[in-house]
């Protein structure tokens, strides 16, 4: 009777604890326009500047591109260049080759205007070398680089992945649907060219990096860093054809880092009791017209060093891609594939693989999200009766990627 008392206050208090909870809306004083965030640097070297601006939201809603502003590179001595945004919030500069002095970004938007401060070129060193090594686990990928100057001591890393993607079947035929006057429409069955067979058998897929890389040497006596970029566990697609991974490197001064570090701490932190708290993020961007408006972001006067590798074809590294084996035959019967001038007759090869009109019935039923991959002829006769079918995604490969191949990629 005793336990039984214990067990009834202990659900009670439970209850009482759980009736008590309600929602909670953090006080935030945001501007209704969000606060401004500055992605990007100003590119010292020999390619374009690229600049990404967006604005905070409400916790519930998220944020949004801004895509009004305007944007410049301004020198000191006062010479300015434009970027041109798209929608997308993304602004981009020609090749500049800045001449060697000191720089601001000046941006434009919401009827307000946003300055950085006056900006000393930081050099970035070369990438010395990618390497890779497999593990029990997997394969993880290295970048290896120095400073005989010792004078870079901070460092980031960002990287872009391509692998290659096959289909599982090829797909030498296809369906075609003509409109017809009556508001009808046919469809048949067509032979593909080789080309068009290879833009569904072979195709490409990029995804770049989206975690904070940072590496520091400030402690150490030389300017010589080596640090893991990315990790890839067995039987990963990516690994099963070929794999292509750049990695960009840029040099960061000590103000540069800590806001990176501080963000890096901020957003990947798991929310657990024992988590460094959240700090607070300084920024190199001033809003001009409001002077306590928080800026988010923080830019740099810098070019960036890339360096590609390539992995071909690991040995025992298994495909996870797995098609369904059993594959879906349209057989020869008025119900399901073929009527052919009226009645129904047997096709001979050349005509059927040339212009196959399907039963009505028989395109609705199978020609949705399947693809034909080979006939099926009259046994002992050059006959076709039908066609085999896969789906989609075991035949086009561009449902999974695109068929254009990338410029880089080998022949």
């Amino acid at each position: 009777m005793k336990n039984y008392s214990y067990r009834l206050i202990y659900v009670i208090v439970i209850l009482f604890f759980a009736a008590c909870k309600e929602p909670f809306e953090p006080a935030i004083d945001t501007p209704s326009t969000g606060y401004l965030v500055v992605e990007g640097n100003i590119n010292s070297g020999k390619g374009p500047t690229v600049i990404k601006l967006s604005r905070t939201g409400r916790l519930n809603f998220g944020g949004r591109a801004e895509t009004k502003a305007e944007v410049q590179i301004v020198g000191e001595d006062l010479s300015s260049y434009n970027l041109t945004g798209n929608e997308i919030g993304i602004y981009t500069s020609a090749v500049l080759n800045l001449p060697k002095q000191r720089y601001r970004l000046r941006i434009k938007a919401g009827g307000k205007e946003y300055l950085s401060d006056l900006l000393e070129e930081k050099q970035t060193p070369p990438i010395d070398s990618v390497s890779w090594q497999r593990t029990a686990d997997g394969v993880g990928i290295y970048v290896h680089t120095h400073d005989d100057a010792n004078k870079t001591k901070y460092y980031k890393w960002t990287f872009q992945e391509t692998w290659e993607i096959r289909s599982d079947y090829t797909s030498p035929y296809g369906f075609k649907t003509t409109p017809k006057p009556n508001g009808k429409s046919v469809t048949t069955v067509v032979k593909r060219s080789l080309k068009d067979e290879d833009l569904l058998f072979y195709c490409w897929k990029s995804e770049a990096s989206n975690q904070l890389l940072l590496g520091s040497t400030a402690k150490l006596a030389q300017d010589i860093i080596s640090s893991p970029v990315q990790f890839i566990k067995n039987n990963d697609e990516r690994l099963v054809f070929l794999y292509s991974i750049n990695v960009v490197q840029t040099a960061l001064n000590v103000d540069s880092y800590n806001f990176y570090k501080k963000l890096k701490d901020n957003t990947e932190s798991n929310g657990s009791i024992f988590d460094r708290q959240p700090s607070e993020i300084s920024s190199n961007l001033r809003c001009v017209t409001d002077p306590t408006e928080l800026v988010i972001g923080n830019v740099m006067l810098t070019s960036s060093q890339e360096k590609r590798i390539f992995i071909n074809s690991l040995s025992n590294w298994t495909n996870p891609f797995v098609c369904d084996p059993n594959i879906v035959s349209m057989f020869h019967n008025p119900d399901t594939l073929i009527k052919y001038n009226g009645p129904q007759v047997l096709l001979p090869k050349e005509v059927a693989e040339a212009n196959t009109p399907l039963h009505p019935d028989s395109a609705l039923k199978y020609t949705s999200g399947r693809v034909p991959v080979a006939p099926i002829y009259v046994p002992g006769a050059n006959y076709i009766v039908g066609y085999e079918l896969a789906s989609r995604r075991c035949a086009d490969c561009t449902v999974r990627g695109s068929n254009i191949k990338p410029p880089f990629w080998p022949n």
